[in-house]
């Protein structure tokens, strides 16, 4: 069985009074432990992919199933709660808490999960330290560079240790070595841990470093490549 499962799924979106369809007919298998991209052109749906793989959204028409679980049919709270337990995400534009320090952005969804303060700062001291920010624990957002800023969005998205990692466009704001130094800290953390990882990019230099490639053209899979 498929970790993550998507099948006939349509997404559509009100524009005023009109209805904008972003996805048609996406049948789509991720397996535990992928490493995979979902690429194509501004405006082909990956954002609204990514969004359905990690439950930030449900589908218009259409099934997404998590372990055989249909999610698009769970009540509001029991998604979140399955989002949070399961669930990691890594934001274009970082997301992060700009009067908190590093660690405290990092110990925030572990302190929404109920975790003590001072085990949540443990557990976010370690997560620095294998993203390689120990030394920039006590640093603010804008004492960082962007590359030390989406380290700290990958410690905080796996904090809670998920089972499932979405990254949308995780490049877009990185020169392109910083960039693919960040797609490989996330590669090497799948290797490491079996985490799924699923990211978003519209950046053709990145598309070497992963698993499997999905390709997305006006709402639909063109194409899918190991």
């Amino acid at each position: 069985m498929s970790f993550i499962k998507l099948a006939g799924v349509d997404k559509d979106y009100a524009l005023g009074e009109a209805r904008v369809r972003a996805l048609s007919g996406i049948d789509l298998e991720i397996e535990a432990g992928e490493f995979l991209a979902v690429w194509g052109p501004s405006g082909s749906g990956k954002s609204s992919l990514l969004n359905l793989v990690g439950l930030l959204d449900t589908p218009t028409r259409g099934s997404v199933q998590l372990d055989g679980v249909r999610t698009d049919q769970l009540a509001d709270d029991v998604l979140a709660r399955t989002r949070a337990r399961h669930v990691g995400i890594v934001f274009q534009s970082f997301n992060l808490v700009p009067v908190l320090d590093a660690c405290e952005n990092v110990m925030l969804p572990l302190q929404i999960a109920g975790h003590s303060a001072r085990a949540a700062r443990r557990q976010a001291l370690a997560r620095l330290a294998e993203v390689g920010l120990a030394a920039q624990a006590a640093r603010r957002p804008d004492q960082l560079s962007g590359g030390q800023r989406q380290r700290v969005a990958i410690a905080r998205a796996l904090a809670a240790a998920p089972r499932l990692v979405i990254a949308d466009e995780p490049t877009a704001n990185l020169d392109t070595e910083t960039g693919v130094a960040i797609v490989d800290l996330m590669h090497e953390l799948n290797r490491r841990d079996g985490v799924t990882f699923v990211f978003s990019t519209h950046d053709p230099r990145l598309l070497e470093r992963v698993d499997r490639r999905v390709r997305l053209q006006d709402g639909r899979i063109a194409a899918q490549a190991d």
